[in-house]
């Protein structure tokens, strides 16, 4: 096939983060602030035809650059499309992403030695990654790993009175209902007033009552990583107190221009029996939906005990994939 597309390496910026925004499938994981706070290598492409920018390439790479690689705090990436262009319908549209997703899979390829990418769940076509070097034993092929995530509605949120008023209410679990009834019944608080830090501690001690311990440059990553995103005013980190004003539960949501995106959850294993970690959840929606947003991306449900507890908020299930590519292209024949 002749290569109609190419990669054209471009900067972080403002027209970098304005063709993310616009991109049907751009996140928050893609945008300059957010890939500037996390403490790995990325380097960001132009997917030209022409001169005409049809979609961007986003990846975090190695340290020496020779690998495109998966970071825990970037969800997602790889292609972001361009809207469509007037005129297109379906079928034009279908088929030029198709056409864009070949080219970028062979350029991928043949930049790097081996590529991780984690793309959005808007990408549903993944044939063009699937079929690279289809049928040869002699080149690198593309493997994919479903993974999966949950969005949450927030419609009625910002005009309820009650939570009974709120559409997702009747759709969340049974226990999670009571929970966020008994927040209100108890006087449980939720406010803007932690820190970047009691992030960073509280989520050191979720994850050692799980058995994990998280290192302390990822747990000093966390914290910068929080810092950057409300210090741009696109993050906003939620705390909960239990009546006796004892911090309990913490939330960290990213936003962009289509939605907000469940970053952190943390909390004080001593006080996991309160409601506080269902009403974290909750009344942050209810502040989200007021400031414009109209879902959440819980971000993964790939763990048992994780995903049962986001479930248990009414959200719906998104698969997305994780595409992985090792070993270099053969030379070319001269």
């Amino acid at each position: 096939m002749t290569t109609q597309y190419r990669l054209e390496e471009t900067a972080p910026g403002a027209q970098w983060d304005a063709f993310v925004e616009a991109s049907p499938n751009g996140t928050i994981f893609s945008l300059s602030a957010y890939l500037a706070a996390v403490r790995q290598p990325s380097r960001l492409y132009w997917c030209l035809n022409g001169n005409e920018r049809r979609a961007a390439v986003a990846v975090t790479e190695s340290a020496d650059g020779s690998r495109a690689v998966l970071h825990d705090f970037v969800i997602h990436n790889g292609i972001l499309f361009a809207p469509p262009a007037n005129k297109q319908n379906r079928s034009t549209v279908l088929s030029e992403r198709f056409e864009i997703a070949v080219d970028v899979a062979a350029a991928l390829s043949r930049r790097y030695e081996r590529v991780e990418l984690a793309l959005s769940p808007q990408v549903t076509d993944i044939r063009p990654f699937l079929w690279h070097n289809y049928g040869r034993d002699d080149a690198p092929r593309y493997a994919a790993d479903v993974r999966y995530t949950a969005y949450a509605s927030l419609a009625g949120f910002a005009d309820a009175a009650a939570p009974e008023d709120v559409p997702l209410f009747p759709e969340i679990s049974y226990s999670r209902r009571q929970e966020v009834r008994k927040a209100l019944k108890t006087g449980v608080r939720t406010t803007e007033d932690a820190t970047p830090d009691d992030l960073s501690a509280f989520y050191a001690l979720t994850m050692g009552r799980q058995g994990i311990e998280v290192e302390r440059e990822r747990l000093d990553e966390l914290r910068d990583l929080a810092a950057a995103v409300l210090a741009g005013g696109f993050g906003r980190l939620f705390a909960t107190r239990t009546p006796e004003g004892e911090l309990a539960a913490m939330a960290l949501f990213g936003m962009d221009g289509k939605r907000a995106y469940y970053l952190f959850g943390a909390g004080d294993p001593h006080l996991r029996n309160t409601p506080c970690g269902t009403a974290v959840l909750w009344d942050a929606f209810g502040e989200l939906a007021r400031a414009g947003v109209a879902e959440v991306d819980l971000e993964g449900v790939n763990s048992p005990r994780r995903g049962w507890f986001k479930l248990s908020f009414g959200a719906d299930i998104l698969p997305y994939y994780q595409l992985v590519k090792d070993g270099s292209e053969p030379a070319q024949a001269v």
